[in-house]
């Protein structure tokens, strides 16, 4: 089930990033408008972020897979703690974008940055619950070598938030 909700997801992030595309070409100049704007350095630390919680989530089931319950928390916790500094940033650089007056209906830039992003957010946001809640099970033993399916599918799910967000950055913050 797991890899049908993957392939659902990049489907349907996809074909925004193919409407972001249509749309850029039809008005680059409320593009650059927008990215001129937004703040690489936050989005490229966010990027840096998730990519070690991906790491952490990958050391996870590995550790699951050693039999060693306490390691496997430790690693998913660390991993759902990225997904929080990632989210902190984020309502830093929303809390920005607002102050500016910026919304949904600004211009087409601001649409697909504000929708992207929040829809990448909640996905951040259910990632830091199901990693929580597996984190808390695995010390409890509830997992291991011979019972591997919620770790691995969790971290299935955080390597998909990773995955998106490595598109999301270049496509909102970098690409000209």
């Amino acid at each position: 089930m797991i890899w049908l909700f993957v392939a659902i997801e990049l489907l349907t992030f996809g074909l925004f990033f193919v409407a972001f595309a249509a749309a850029y070409r039809s008005s680059p100049a409320v593009f650059a408008a927008g990215q001129a704007q937004v703040h690489p350095l936050l989005g490229a630390v966010n990027t840096a972020v998730l990519l070690c919680g991906g790491w952490l989530a990958a050391r996870g089931v590995l550790a699951n897979r050693e039999n060693r319950p306490i390691t496997t928390a430790r690693c998913l916790g660390g991993a759902a703690l990225s997904g929080v500094i990632f989210m902190s940033i984020k309502l830093s650089e929303y809390g920005d974008v607002f102050a500016a007056g910026i919304s949904l209906s600004t211009s087409s830039f601001w649409f697909f940055y504000l929708f992207l992003t929040a829809l990448h957010f909640l996905h951040v946001l259910a990632g830091v619950g199901f990693l929580s809640a597996t984190a808390m099970r695995a010390r409890r033993g509830a997992y291991g070598a011979a019972n591997p399916l919620a770790v691995e599918a969790v971290a299935v799910f955080w390597h998909l938030v990773d995955l998106l967000w490595i598109f999301l950055f270049p496509l909102l913050y970098l690409a000209r």
